[in-house]
């Protein structure tokens, strides 16, 4: 069942992605990640109150504190990264799967023989083709140790409560921090407005999709290893390439990202079974 909660995961994280493209030509990533987040997180509140508790533990909530920082950092890295060299970000940021393989051993019981180390090295190698990275991007590589702790500190706190509630709390964080940010950063800074009623509307579709991809993650997190969830979640990968494809008429290199489809796919396999 967790292959079925990644790979939906996988296709929720594709479309909002994909709708996304159009939004972030006409606002700054800042805010349109303000108001996504927040919205994903008032979304979530409905599950948290029908699964929710507030453990008494201090490591729970010093483990969502540290979840909502990282998690606002990556993707304000990756988004800086994204405006200096686009196909190398994102094909370094994709490497993810294999930081996790390489740090859960020491934080997680998380153990695995040749096989999945095979399937994990296929799976990053095809990011990489997919986006024909050219150089090292430093801001892919620090999105991929994020992403590589914030899994494995969600699988922590995964021990104490229910999926469907731990997500509304680790959105709230995130939320929290990008308010602060936004709030420092750029209201204060010339020519910015309040946000528009207008900006919330177009925004909450993708809320939506990722509201429900981020619960179906934290299922297949509770359910296996974070090291072969977080791999078979790059499969977004595969159904971007397809909503790319068919929505944005994106068909440039497709010949590059066929190639990355396959070692995806096969990586897949070897780490899934």
């Amino acid at each position: 069942m967790w292959i079925v909660f990644s790979v939906a995961c996988a296709l929720g994280n594709a479309v909002w992605t994909a709708l996304s493209k159009p939004i972030v030509q006409d606002m700054s990533p800042l805010r349109m990640l303000t108001i996504f987040r927040a919205l994903v997180a008032v979304l979530l509140i409905v599950p948290f109150v029908v699964y929710g508790s507030f453990p008494a533990k201090l490591s729970f909530w010093l483990v969502v504190a540290a979840i909502g920082v990282l998690h606002s950092a990556r993707w304000l890295i990756i988004m800086h990264g994204v405006k200096t060299d686009y196909f190398s970000t994102y094909a370094l940021y994709n490497t993810a799967p294999l930081f996790v393989l390489l740090m859960a051993p020491s934080m997680l019981p998380e153990r695995f023989g040749l096989q999945v180390w095979a399937g994990v090295l296929a799976i990053t190698t095809g990011g990489i083709v997919f986006y024909q990275a050219s150089r090292i991007s430093v801001y892919g590589l620090i999105g991929a140790v994020l992403t590589a702790l914030i899994n494995i500190l969600s699988k922590l706190g995964l021990q104490d409560m229910h999926p469907a509630a731990f997500i509304f709390l680790m959105q709230a964080s995130s939320s929290l921090t990008f308010g602060v940010a936004f709030r420092v950063m750029d209201i204060k800074s010339s020519g910015s407005t309040p946000i528009q009623w207008p900006e919330v509307r177009r925004i909450l579709p993708l809320a939506l999709v990722s509201a429900v991809s981020g619960m179906a993650f934290m299922y297949a997190l509770s359910l296996d290893s974070a090291t072969r969830v977080t791999a078979v979640v790059r499969t977004n990968l595969i159904f971007g390439f397809v909503l790319s494809y068919v929505m944005l008429g994106e068909r440039s290199h497709w010949a590059w990202k066929a190639l990355g489809t396959v070692l995806i796919v096969a990586g897949t396999v070897a780490v899934a079974f």
